[in-house]
């Protein structure tokens, strides 16, 4: 089996980390325009932080979560020809798999130093049970659960909003700041 080397396992995670900002940054930048807009406009406006529509936040932060979900291959991953697969089987990690790696997103510069020491397998693959391995057509097929997709952003929007956004939400609230998009 070939293994990964160290400088493609670090393109790819900064592919991956480039890649998947642009997107967030697609759909939270039309909320952030409309914020400064909105002050601009209001010189009386109630303090507020500049977020954008944070409910667009939410599901940018969900789509980054699972940039793999489809059969363990993001857009680097697949540029690359790389695949996240189960460790055990070898085969395609699902996409709860998939989600539970990229949680520990929120630590990526500790990722990083992590994927320098070892190619196939960083903090998140520890702990979902997978690794990166190179794409195999004739190894690596199978079906997408497109159950398990769904299932997959349903608890990644509501960890996003749980974990990153409420806290702040009730924080902000409470002083007096306006925090999302007014609806």
């Amino acid at each position: 089996m070939k293994t990964v080397d160290t400088g493609t396992r670090i393109g790819t995670m900064v592919f991956d980390h480039f890649t998947m900002t642009f997107i967030v940054m697609v759909l939270v930048a039309p909320g952030l325009v409309n914020d400064f807009m909105y002050a601009i406009g209001n010189p009386d406006a109630p303090p507020k932080l500049f977020l954008g529509n944070y409910y667009l936040n939410i599901v940018g932060f969900s789509l980054y979560f699972n940039k793999d979900i489809i059969m363990g291959r993001s857009i680097a991953k697949r540029t690359l020809k790389l695949q996240v697969v189960n460790n055990k089987t070898g085969q395609p990690a699902n996409p709860l798999k998939c989600l539970v790696r990229n949680l520990t997103i929120l630590i990526w510069p500790i990722e990083v130093i992590v994927a320098l020491l070892n190619n196939e397998r960083r903090i998140g693959d520890f702990i979902a049970g997978t690794r990166l391995t190179a794409y195999k057509s004739d190894e690596h097929n199978g079906k997408v659960n497109w159950a398990l997709v769904l299932l997959a952003l349903t608890i990644s929007i509501l960890f996003t909003y749980l974990v990153l956004v409420y806290p702040f939400e009730w924080l902000f609230e409470r002083n007096g700041i306006m925090f999302g998009f007014p609806l």
